[in-house]
Order: C-alpha cells, then structure tokens, then sequence
C-alpha cells in the first residue's frame, strides 16, 4: 500500500515539474520537450502504466498552450512507447506482486460474485418465508419452514426455534432440524448462563459460538454435546410484549459466519417476530370479533345499532328492542331524534351530537331518553364516528346504555354519603366537644359511639358495653356520698325509663385512683313517630370547676373570719381551724419575731399530726424564708419522708400516717416574710395540686394581712394608751402652775387699775393683759386636751340642766365683744325668745365659743351673723361667716381630729376644736352641719334635742388607731 502511493505521488510531482517549467522556459520549447519527455519516462519506470499515463495527461494540459499539433501528436506517440517499453521491463520482483495482485483481484470478484449470489439467495429465502406468512400467518408451520430453510441455506447441520415458557425459567422446543429426537413442546434448555439460548436471552444481543466446548460465557447443554456441535450462533425472536423465544443454528465443524449470514439470520427473526405478533394481533381481532358477535347478540342491556351519515338507523339489535320496545322493522330508517324526549328533539340537539362526533370521532353525553311507550330512562349515550380507509364518513355507532337504576343507586349513593358525612361531621363535632359524649342503643343499652374525652375524663380506656349491667364496674355516687345503684345511673335511667337527666352532679373513681366530680346530662333520642332510638349521655369534669369555688368559698370565709376580730391571739386561734379542702389534714404556721426568730409554732390537730406539721414545717423554713417562694410536694417519696423524720421512730410514724403530699408557703405583710403557714394531706385519691397550691397561697396573704393588722392594732392600742396616759398627767401637771399664773395676772390686774395710770404703766398693764390672754389659751388647749383623752374612753360626762339657748348664747356674745371688735366684725344677731332645754351649759358655751373663735379667725373684718331658732323637736343655732370658705372635698374632713380647711402657717391652732364641738353635739344627741363655698364664708348649724338621750351615747369615731389597714375580702 505504501509503494503504491509513493508511485501515485512521483506521477504528481513530475507533472508538476513539467508545468513549472513550461512556464519558466517557454522560449526553448525544443529543449522543454526533451524535458517533458524525460518526465513521462521516468514516472513509467518508477510507477508502471498508471502513472505514466497520470503524467502524460498533465503534460498534455501544459501543451494546451501550444497548439501545434505536429509537435503534440509526436509527444504523444513517444510517450506511449515510452510508457510501454517501461512496464515490459520492469524488475521480477515487481511483476510477482502484479502477478499476486492479480490473483487477489481474481479472488476476490469470486467472492464477490459468490456473496452476490448468496444475498439474492438469503432474499428469496426471506421473501419465501413472507409469502408464507401472509398465505399461512400460522406460526408453528412457519417455525417448521423457517428450521428447514435456514439448515438448507447456510449449511447447518442443527437448527433449534425454542419459545420461553410461561414461568420463564426454560426454553421449549417449537421447531428445529437435524436433531435425533426432537418432541415439540419438549423443554431443551434453561434459561440464564446454563445454555447458549439462555445467554442469548440474558444479553439480548447475537450469541456467535467458535469453539463452543471451550466457550466460558455459559455452560454447554447435554443435547448440544450428545449433537458434537462446535460453531453455531443464536439470536432472539422478539413478540408482542417480551421476547418469544431463540433462534439457534449448530455446525459440527468449526466455522465462522459471514456478515451477510447474520444478517440473513436477523432477517429470518425479524421475519418470525412479525409473524408472531400478526397472529396475535389475528387471535384479538378473532376474539374481538366473536365478542361483539356476543355482545350484539346477547348483550340486553345496551342498544347498539348503526346509523347511517345523516343519522337514520341501519341496524339495530335485541337489547335495543328490550330497551327501547321498538322492534328491528319499526325503527330501521327512523331518525336519531327518535330517542330524545320531544322538548330537547325540537332543539335540534340530535343534530349538533351528530355534527360534533363526526369533528371530534366521538361524542357522550348522559341524559333522558324515550320508549317507544313514551316512557323516559336515564341513559348514557356514545355515539362514534365510522370512516372508510380513505377517510371517507360511512356512519355511525351508536352504544346506549341504561342507567335508571344505576342513578337510583347515584341518588341513594349520594343520600348514604351525605347520612355518612353528617355522621363523619357528628363524629368531628363529638371528638371536639370539651365533654364526653356516649350514644348509647334502646333498649339494649349498647354502646353506639363515644369520643375521646370519655377517656380523657375517665382517666382509663374506655370499654364500649353491650348492656346496661356493666355499668356496675364504675364505682360512683352522689355528692352526698349515697352510692348509685346500677339502674339509678342517669345513662341507665334515660334508657330504662327514657328520663331526661339534667345537669346532675356525680363523682366517680377514676383510673388512677383519684375521684372527679362530673356534671351529667342524658336524655333519649326518638325518631318522627316518637319512638326513642338511642339515648345520649355527656359528661363534663367539673371537677377542677369545684375546688376552685370551694376555694373561692373558702377564701370568702376565711376573710370574714380573720376579719371578725383584731385581737392577735383570736386572729390565730381561728387561723388554726381553717382546713380549705376536705383533703387536708390540719393547718400549721410558724411565726417570726421583729427579729427574724422563731416567735411560736402552732398546729390545733391531733398531736400525730401535730408531729408531722411540725417536721414540715422545721423542714421547709430555711427554703422559705431564703427563697420567699411556696414549696409544693404534691407525692411525698421516700426521700421527703426520712428527710423530715429525725429518726426511725419517726420515720414509721410518717409512714403508717401516711403522708401523700404537703405545701408550705410565706406569710408576706408589707414585703417581709413574717412567719410560714402548711398544710398535709394523708388521701392518696386527693394529693396537692397546683390549685391547692394557688388557694394556699391566697389564705396566706389574708392571713399575713390579718396578723400583721392585729399585731399594728395591738401596737396602736399600746401607743393610744401610752398618748393617753401621757395627755391626761401633762394636763394635771400643767393645770396647777397655769392657774397660779392666771390668779397672779388677775391679782396684778386688779392692782394697777387702783393705782394712778402712767404711760409705763399702762405699758405694763398690756403684758399683763396678754399674760392673761395667753394663761387663758393655754387653759382653753389643755381643756381640749382633756376633753379629747375622756371622749376617746368614752368619758365626757354631762352636767344636764334647764337652760334657754338663746340667753345662753346671748352671754357668749357678750363676752367675746372684745374679740370681736378687735377682730373687725360687726355682730349681727338674731335671737328667739324661748328655745328651752335641758342640756350641759358648759359644754353649749364651749361650742358656740369654739364657732364664734372659727368665724372671728377665718372672717377677719367681715360680718358675723348668729341666729338662734326652734321648731317642736329641736333647738338650734347657726353661726354665719362671711370669710373664705371650705373648699367642697373638706367639708366632712374639718370635723375630724388635727384637720383643718387651710394650711396650719396661715392660722394658728390644734386643729380640735370642731372635733370637740362635734363630739358635744353628738353626746347631746345632736347634729352639726357646715354649708360653704370658697370666697363666699360658711354657716355652720347645731341641732339640739330639747332632751338628752336615755343612755350614754358611744363615740361616733371608731376606736381604730390612724393608719389601722381594712381586711381584704
């Protein structure tokens, strides 16, 4: 191959050197002839005949240039000569590769003309093979055929068509040549790596076999070894869905197989592929065929016929006759419109269902449709388009069926689902009711439905019963602990005697132990004529409902208690006796000193549980007091149990109580922890919560806030006596001197008007004056003093005796004529002539002098107006001011102890005087009321009885010290 492309290329070069130069040495054609010559001879000596030729042609397109035809025919001659001569005396070596060429050359156009002949002969064999298939499609003959012309034709001595068997784990013998015993149907081989055709199977490609005894792809079948095959190949038939089976041919002899015999062999498969699907598509059609046979003839509940293009019936079968009551004579011909009703048939509706099956192939639709009787069916309706190969429209198929009962069934359907939804609804409703809810069936009692909560509430699984005497596993009974009898149950009452139950309250055991209190409500459920059906029973857990308006009921006592007395022993007293819960076992608390000391430890219960008090509470006040948070145990373990016990004795008394649970909280007044209060429970069915806990804890501020206020009374009380004590010996201490002083002013007093008056003197006889001025006050302020000491023991004593009020106040005027002229006020006064009474003058002279002094401060420069008046009960006085008022929020405050309507700067004094003068008034059965606008002045009005009361009368202030806090409630 190398030499004869450098041949070919020596041929191309020297053309190409002769070209380049004619054009270089045009001039000198005679010697560019010898030059071109030369080329041409040695490219037949180096190349032969071939690229000689090749190079005389190319020197024949340089002298295309030179048109002398002379010279050209000369050069052509003598290069043919040349190109021979050089072929004839070429080397030996090289005339034996022409002489092997050509006997290749030879041998290969044998060959060729040999695979010419066998590929005409491989497609008249397949071209027999598919004229046996469209003149016999039966596949076991053509399986016999395809063995026999495939061994003939390729010159195998064994040929095998094997179809997988239905288990797909052998290959069965259909057809086959040159094998000694060959039964049809006989498995030969296995599938997978156990044989050549398995393998084939495996792989899915063409199996070729060269040496098959020393082939390690798969294993070597019996009936291939007891054969001697050697070569052979295998290929697999394809069928309708899967592979149908192999194609195996065997040689003796070792051989190979040529391209065109394999694919003479595929075309053979492929041949046999289509037969095998031909026939099935065959047996369908032969079925399908005899099942619309059937199904036309047969088939009574389905109209089928055929209608023609424009929609006339053509044929009609026995389930249309059953159907529609129309026989075959009296239909056929009749329009399509026939079988609407005749409201829908005027519409054209039969027309348009015609149109749109023949543009879209198909057309459905459900609806009415008539008898021949004028009775209507419900039917669905599926008309198809028929067309001839060409495309052609030919008719229609027309396939009806009857759906009446099927939309019954639709209907009742529908009606089911809708009863199961509302019933899937009554389900959710019931699984989301915060109650427990149980139908129960009458009058067998059974369980029907029940929810969760039942469960929930419970606090065990639930049970469903088949009669009302299971009813008698649930221990319960009433709020009076009167135990339920099993048919005094509600549920069992509803559906006995169909009694409406109506939020009736139980308590039953639940499965952890513990008891709940339920509100129960049952009542039965009838159908429309009135019968009862189910009876249904709802359970609500009141239970946490009810310890909270216990504790609320509690906590309600506990405050009416704590508040009945402010005595601290009394406060305490009744703070033991205070249990919030059935449960509980006794109240203890621990009180704390000023100090932070143990004060005094107290429990009113049996000295065992005294003991156990004790302990918890020694246990738990370290915590307490450090942390100030509540301590709740709701299950005592053994743990707590010898942590509070000081030894084993008491550790056996702990245990044999026994005690469940515990809580311990702070008593906190005024952000101090003043003491600690616990209570312990020994019922396992009612251990401590978080409820407990939080009423606990509620009963501890109201205590906190009783003791801490009976501690602040006792303290009051101590000071208001100490104050007291204090007032009454300064007041007799102060008395004695004062007096003195008062008589010794007097006494100087009187000296000095004797004598004759001078300017010193006179000077001297005003301090005199306002010695005595001041002696005065300051007996006035001390009286008060004591006045306020008795009328705070309820000691200010009456001197009753007749009196005239008006003359009375006629005298207090006259002797504060001074003061008032010295304070600017005109006087004006109105006087009754009567108004007797039996009354304390000087207390009636105390409190018209007490009001005088109020209008004469507060009025400075203004008119006084007096007035004394009487009616048939009472006598009275008002004392007018034209001054600057009371403000309207101290209208009532004035009469109280140390207030006044102004500041205490602007105008001197204790501040007690109206207080007195109330006290007075209300002693004599009275009332003073005070009527004032800022500005304008004020009138203040005594009313006197004209007779005292029968008895002492108490002071109208309470005992209760300034600052005593009220109890919470």
């Amino acid at each position: 191959m190398k030499l004869s492309s450098s041949r070919w290329a020596a041929a191309v070069l020297a053309a190409g050197l002769a070209l380049g130069a004619s054009l270089l040495f045009k001039p000198l054609e005679p010697a560019f002839l010898l030059l071109a010559f030369a080329m041409v001879a040695a490219s037949a000596s180096y190349g032969g005949l071939g690229p000689a030729l090749l190079t005389l042609a190319l020197v024949c397109l340089v002298f295309a240039f030179h048109p002398e035809l002379v010279l050209f025919g000369l050069f052509v001659l003598l290069a043919m000569g040349l190109s021979v001569f050089s072929t004839r005396v070429r080397s030996p070596s090289e005339r034996r590769l022409a002489s092997r060429l050509d006997t290749e050359r030879e041998s290969l156009r044998r060959d060729w003309s040999k695979a010419q002949r066998d590929q005409a002969l491989f497609h008249s064999v397949i071209e027999q093979l598919g004229q046996s298939l469209f003149a016999r499609p039966e596949v076991p003959s053509l399986l016999h055929e395809a063995a026999f012309l495939l061994a003939n034709t390729l010159e195998v001595e064994l040929v095998e068509l094997l179809e997988l068997s239905s288990d797909r784990q052998s290959l069965l013998l259909r057809a086959g040549a040159g094998w000694k015993e060959a039964g049809v149907r006989q498995p030969l081989h296995e599938t997978g790596k156990r044989s050549p055709a398995g393998f084939a199977l495996l792989t899915r490609e063409l199996v070729l076999i060269e040496t098959l005894p020393e082939d390690e792809r798969f294993q070597v079948p019996p009936r291939l070894r007891d054969h001697e095959a050697v070569s052979g190949l295998c290929i697999i038939i394809e069928g309708v869905d899967s592979a149908f089976g192999v194609l195996g041919a065997y040689t003796r002899r070792q051989r190979s197989f040529t391209q065109a015999e394999l694919h003479f062999v595929q075309g053979v498969a492929g041949v046999l592929t289509r037969a095998i699907r031909l026939q099935r598509q065959l047996e369908t059609q032969r079925q399908l065929e005899e099942w619309l046979q059937l199904l036309a003839g047969e088939l009574r509940d389905y109209v089928l016929c055929l209608l023609s293009p424009t929609g006339h019936v053509t044929d009609w079968n026995a389930g249309a006759e059953r159907l529609t009551g129309w026989k075959a004579g009296e239909i056929l011909g009749q329009d399509i419109s026939r079988f609407y009703p005749a409201e829908i048939a005027t519409r054209g509706k039969s027309g348009r269902a015609l149109r749109m099956a023949e543009a879209d192939g198909r057309f459905e639709e459900t609806g009415y449709r008539v008898r021949k009787d004028g009775s209507r069916f419900w039917a669905d309706m599926v008309l198809t388009a028929l067309h001839a190969p060409g495309g052609a429209l030919r008719g229609f198929s027309l396939v009806m069926k009857d759906l009446t009962s099927l939309r019954q069934a639709e209907e009742e359907r529908g009606r089911l689902l809708e009863q199961l939804a509302e019933e899937e609804r009554l389900a959710a409703v019931l699984t989301q009711l915060p109650a427990g809810v149980l139908i129960a069936e009458i009058p067998s009692g059974r369980t029907v439905l029940w929810n969760r909560q039942m469960e929930e509430i419970t606090r065990r699984p639930f049970q469903p019963f088949s009669s009302l005497e299971e009813l008698k596993h649930y221990r319960s009974h009433r709020l009076d602990d009167q135990a339920y009898e099993p048919h005094e149950l509600p549920l069992a009452r509803t559906v006995l005697a169909g009694e409406v139950v109506k939020d009736e309250e139980a308590v039953i055991e639940r499965g952890d132990g513990t008891w709940g209190i339920l509100l129960v409500n049952a009542a039965p459920v009838r159908d429309a004529e009135g019968q009862p059906l189910w009876a249904v029973l709802t359970l609500f857990d009141v239970t946490e409902r009810k310890k909270a308006e216990e504790s609320q009921r509690f906590l309600a006592e506990a405050s009416r208690i704590l508040g009945e007395s402010l005595e601290l022993e009394e406060t305490l007293t009744r703070l033991e006796h205070l249990d919030f819960h059935q449960s509980t076992d006794g109240c203890g608390f621990l009180l704390l000193a000023e100090d932070g000391s143990p004060e005094r430890l107290s429990a009113d219960v049996p000295p065992a549980r005294a003991t156990l008090l004790h302990a918890v509470l020694r246990h738990t006040v370290d915590e307490v007091l450090e942390t100030g948070r509540p301590v709740l145990v709701p299950e005592v373990g053994e743990q707590q149990l010898r942590a509070l016990a000081p030894d084993e004795e008491r550790l056996r008394q702990f245990r044999e109580a026994p005690l469940v649970s515990y809580v311990v909280v702070p008593l906190v007044a005024r952000g101090r922890i003043i003491g600690i209060i616990g209570y312990v429970s020994t019922r396992r069915d009612s251990p401590f919560g978080q409820l407990e806990l939080a009423t606990v804890e509620e009963l501890a501020r109201r205590a906190a806030l009783a003791i801490d206020n009976a501690r602040l009374y006792q303290q009051a009380r101590d000071a208001i006596r100490a104050r007291d004590e204090l007032f009454s010996i300064a007041a007799h201490e102060l008395r004695t001197p004062l007096n003195a002083l008062h008589l010794k002013a007097q006494v100087l007093q009187r000296s000095l008007r004797k004598q004759p008056a001078t300017e010193q003197d006179n000077r001297f006889v005003e301090g005199i004056q306002v010695i005595a001025q001041q002696a005065d006050r300051l007996s006035r302020m001390i009286g008060t003093l004591l006045d306020i000491s008795r009328i705070r023991v309820g000691q200010l004593q009456l001197e009753p005796e007749e009196l005239n009020l008006a003359s009375l106040v006629h005298e207090v005027v006259m002797r504060m004529r001074e003061a008032l002229s010295a304070a600017g006020c005109e006087l004006h006064l109105e006087l009754t002539e009567g108004a007797p009474g039996h009354w304390d003058r000087m207390r009636l002279e105390q409190v018209v002098t007490n009001l005088l002094s109020n209008a004469l401060k507060y009025g400075v420069g203004k008119p006084v107006e007096v007035r004394v008046w009487e009616d048939e009960q009472l006598a009275m006085v008002s004392v007018r001011d034209h001054g600057i008022g009371i403000p309207p929020d101290k209208l009532e405050r004035i009469f109280g102890r140390f207030e006044r309507a102004v500041s205490g700067r602007q105008f001197a004094g204790l501040g007690l005087g109206l207080y007195v003068t109330r006290q007075i008034i209300e002693e004599h059965g009275g009332r003073i009321h005070v009527e004032s606008h800022p500005g304008e002045g004020s009138t203040f009005t005594v009313e006197l009885p004209r007779e005292l009361p029968c008895g002492p009368k108490a002071s109208a202030e309470a005992l209760t010290p300034a600052g005593m806090r009220s109890h919470e409630t």
